[in-house]
Order: C-alpha cells, then sequence, then structure tokens
C-alpha cells in the first residue's frame, strides 16, 4: 500500500518546498490583488481559489475512493486499505491544527479557528478505531501529509491569520461534501450506526448549511489589513494544493489506482484485476 511509510523529510527541506509553493501562488494571486476590498473575504475566497479547489476535488484518489466502483470482496478490502491511509493522513493535520490552538486562543481570530465543529481529530481516531483497531497515524504520515502538516505549524507561529485560510480549505474539502461521501462510505462497507463514518457523517445537510452561514459570517467578520486577506487568499490557494500533493503522492503505486492514457491514474477495481 502506498505513501505508508515512515519516510523523514528535515524542517529545512519542508520549509523551502512550502517557500516555492508559496512564491508560484503569489505569482498566480498577483492580477487578482486590487479587487481584495471589492466583496466579503468569504466571497473572495470562493472565488479565488475556485481552479484549485476543483483541482484537488478533482484529484484521481479522491475520484476512486468515492466516486468509482470497487467490485468483488477483494476490491472492496483495497478500498477499505486506501480509506484508512486517507483517514490516517487527515487525522494527522486534524491534530496538528488542534495542537497550534492556543497559540490564537483570546486573539480576534478566535472567532474563526476556534469553532467546535473543526475539532475532527476524535472523530478521526474513532474511525481508525473502527477500521483498523488502532488510532497511531504518524508513522503512516506521507512526505507530502508531513509538508502540510510542518506549514500549518509554521504560520501559526509566524503569520496565525494565515490558519483562516487552512481552516477554510478543509471546510470546503472535508464538511461540505461529507453528507454524500458518508453515504457512500456507509453503502460501500455496509455500516451500521455511523460507526467508521463519524468524520464524514456527523451533521446532517441542514446543519452544514447552518454552519457555512455561520463560517462565511466569521471569516467575513474579521478585522483584516487589505495585505492580510491578500495573504489569506493565496494561503487557501496553496491549502488546497497541498491537499492535491497529498492525494497524488496516495495514488502514486496504489493498488486499483492504475496509470490512465494521457497521464494520471484510473481508479476503481474489478475481479479480474
Amino acid at each position: 500500500m502506498s505513501a505508508t511509510g515512515t519516510l523523514r523529510v528535515s524542517r529545512t527541506e519542508q520549509s523551502a518546498r512550502v517557500r516555492r509553493l508559496s512564491e508560484s501562488e503569489a505569482d498566480a494571486a498577483a492580477p487578482a490583488a486590487p479587487r481584495v476590498t471589492a466583496a466579503p473575504l468569504s466571497v473572495l475566497l470562493t472565488e479565488g481559489t475556485a481552479r484549485a479547489h476543483e483541482q484537488a476535488e478533482r484529484s484521481v484518489f479522491l475520484q476512486s475512493l468515492f466516486v468509482d466502483s470497487w467490485d468483488g470482496i477483494y476490491g472492496q478490502f483495497v478500498r477499505a486499505q486506501h480509506y484508512v491511509s486517507y483517514l490516517r493522513q487527515l487525522h494527522v493535520l486534524y491534530a496538528t491544527f488542534e495542537s497550534v490552538l492556543p497559540r490564537v486562543a483570546r486573539t480576534a481570530l478566535t472567532p474563526v479557528l476556534l469553532m467546535p465543529e473543526l475539532r475532527r481529530a476524535s472523530a478521526l481516531e474513532a474511525d481508525l478505531a473502527y477500521f483498523c483497531g488502532e488510532t497511531r497515524t504518524e508513522t503512516f504520515a506521507c512526505v507530502e501529509t508531513r509538508l502540510h502538516a510542518e506549514r500549518l505549524r509554521e504560520v501559526a507561529e509566524d503569520a496565525p491569520h494565515l490558519l483562516v485560510a487552512h481552516v477554510y480549505a478543509r471546510c470546503v474539502l472535508d464538511f461540505f461534501a461529507a453528507p454524500e461521501r458518508a453515504r457512500v462510505i456507509s453503502n460501500a462497507f455496509e455500516l451500521e450506526d455511523a460507526r467508521g463514518a463519524l468524520f464524514h457523517g456527523t451533521a446532517t445537510p441542514t446543519e452544514l448549511s447552518e454552519f457555512r452561514v455561520r463560517l462565511h459570517s466569521r471569516i467575513d467578520g474579521l478585522e483584516l489589513e487589505e495585505d492580510e486577506a491578500r495573504e489569506i487568499i493565496q494561503e487557501a490557494r496553496m491549502a488546497f494544493r497541498l491537499q492535491a500533493l497529498v492525494c497524488d503522492e496516495l495514488a502514486r503505486g496504489a493498488t486499483g489506482i492504475a496509470p490512465a492514457s494521457g497521464g494520471g491514474y484510473r481508479g476503481g477495481f474489478s475481479v479480474s484485476q
């Protein structure tokens, strides 16, 4: 199974890679800079990250996991392995996020960063315990996940307002797609009483709609300088790109996710494979 080793990347190398990503996002964001004050930040985030968001959502790993079919008992077994691997990466990221929250407590960022819905590490631990009987994740984190977690620690230390960008990206990637993904996972693995799907299945569509309104309202209510708002949009693009890199690494060499003609990967599994 791919991306479950214990590869180590030094902080210096990780920081250099993040800086390169950040610089490329800054170059892409430059033409749009004058628009920052034209609309609420939540709207600008939606508009300014649309392409990066779409690329992250369309990653072959996520499409294979939540859209493609995996026929037969062995196919479902392989799919479950990939799902567990994905949950492990998410747990590292959410645990890292929760670990840096004390640094931003009682600041102007509190209304966004300390929303209780963002604390999802315990739900991920419960799902991992259900599927594989253990919650150990750090040793299974892939290189790109470690890079992503390192970025969270860096911005918490040096530019805490950029954590808002990562909150936005995670909400869009994980929360707002949760009901459909919970349905897919529950049907695929015949789960009962939401066991094994707590991360994706704890909120109803109505609750998520209310959360979306509350999240946008709190983001728009932050008192930010124009430069800070631009930096948040730029950082959100990078957060989506980091997510795509995590998924690319999980797909690389993964059973049932084969290279497709024209590049990329083709997902799914049948008993003939």
